[in-house]
């Protein structure tokens, strides 16, 4: 029973998907790895005619010939978002051509797990280049084609630390942050002119971006598969925005009741961060002793 609801549920945003998106020119951002390919495959599978943007020429090759295996178009271009030159290039470019862009899906992120006062300040140049500022750039440098057709939609990849907060994540969170209020602003502003504006908050996903925090090896996760779905269902109904409700219970928390939150962060953070560190310290002395 349980096999045959999956199927159809998977026929269901198979089906949907590609009512949105086959023969749309969609362009996606870190789609070399993670969620930016396993959005771009399911897009293929989807009919869509794709713009694959991330800094390795070898990697989106190869993502863009496993699009191609999957029925879809797809392009590759190169372009590091935290170079605002290089994004401007990049949309030039694209300006240029007689398809405009109709799907910005802007996914490409950088994170740092680190306490707030070891950061650099090329640290927090860095994060907000990558998860600010270039994504602003990119959708300002698109806009003008989407608002000459009347039509479009910038799907945002967020993160529901800007909901929760994040210990150790600060100036992540506050890069994503600013880009989900430039979003939001920009959707007031665009008011009813048939341009939608998404904001997709993530929970933990397990993505090569994850990997320098091993102890999140044992938190419970997404899959890249499972959550480039939840990037497909807000290309397919357009929502202002896609967030778990409990990450949004906690977000009204810190409105109504900031100080108990700030309690809670503070007698449960460590203690659970230390619990699952224990217990990676002893998966590994169990791995080192099965392979001796």
């Amino acid at each position: 029973m349980l096999h045959a609801w999956q199927a159809r549920a998977e026929e269901r945003y198979r089906t949907r998907l590609r009512e949105a998106l086959r023969g749309r020119r969609v362009l996606i951002t870190g789609a070399s790895s993670g969620i930016g390919r396993a959005f771009a495959l399911d897009a293929a599978a989807a009919g869509g005619d794709l713009v694959l943007v991330a800094r390795r020429r070898e990697e989106l090759e190869r993502v863009a010939g496993e699009c191609r295996r999957r029925g879809g178009r797809a392009e590759v271009r190169p372009a590091d978002l935290a170079d605002i030159g290089a994004v401007r290039e990049l949309t030039e470019a694209l300006g240029r051509e007689e398809r405009a862009v109709e799907v910005l899906v802007s996914n490409a992120g950088v994170s740092l797990r680190r306490p707030l006062a070891s950061h650099r300040p090329e640290d927090l140049e860095r994060l907000a280049a990558v998860n600010y500022l270039g994504p602003a750039a990119l959708t300002l440098g698109l806009l003008p084609a989407m608002l000459a057709r009347g039509a479009g939609h910038v799907v945002h990849v967020s993160t529901i630390g800007t909901q929760t907060g994040a210990p150790l994540f600060a100036a992540y969170v506050a890069a994503k942050a600013a880009c989900d209020h430039f979003l939001r602003t920009l959707r007031l502003e665009l008011g009813e002119r048939g341009i939608a504006v998404t904001a997709v908050h993530m929970p933990l996903v397990r993505t090569p971006m994850m990997a320098p925090s091993r102890i999140y090896e044992l938190f419970p996760a997404l899959t890249a598969e499972r959550a480039a779905r939840r990037i497909g269902w807000a290309v397919v109904k357009r929502p202002l925005r896609v967030a778990p409700r409990w990450a949004t219970a906690l977000e009204l928390g810190h409105v109504l009741a900031p100080r108990l939150v700030q309690r809670a962060f503070a007698w449960g953070h460590e203690p659970l961060h230390g619990w699952f560190g224990r217990r990676l310290a002893r998966r590994d002395r169990l791995r080192a002793g099965r392979d001796r």
